[in-house]
């Protein structure tokens, strides 16, 4: 069970845009090498990814809870929802 976000702790991987975009790179990377991040920002309870590839841009919306309960990505614990929003958003470009 990955730890949850504690307000008083400060301690969340949302809060971490190089592990948010390293976690989203290791995804694209395994999937297909050829999209590019071309865009990283950050909403109130979300982030949104540009997707290239090959001149076709794609964005993907990641929310917190999805970010949050990926915790532990590089021991392979990876939130569902967020590997199938990743996964298609790659198979439409």
């Amino acid at each position: 069970m990955p730890p949850q976000f504690n307000r008083f702790d400060g301690a969340s991987i949302f809060d971490d845009k190089g592990e948010v975009k390293r976690l989203v790179e290791s995804l694209i990377q395994g999937k297909d090498p050829d999209v590019n991040i071309e865009r990283m920002r950050k909403m109130d309870f979300s982030y949104i990814f540009t997707l290239s590839k090959k001149g076709r841009v794609k964005e993907v919306e990641l929310v917190r809870t999805e970010i949050e309960a990926s915790w532990e990505w590089r021991k392979g614990n990876i939130d569902e929802t967020l590997q199938k929003k990743i996964e298609d958003t790659i198979s439409e470009l």
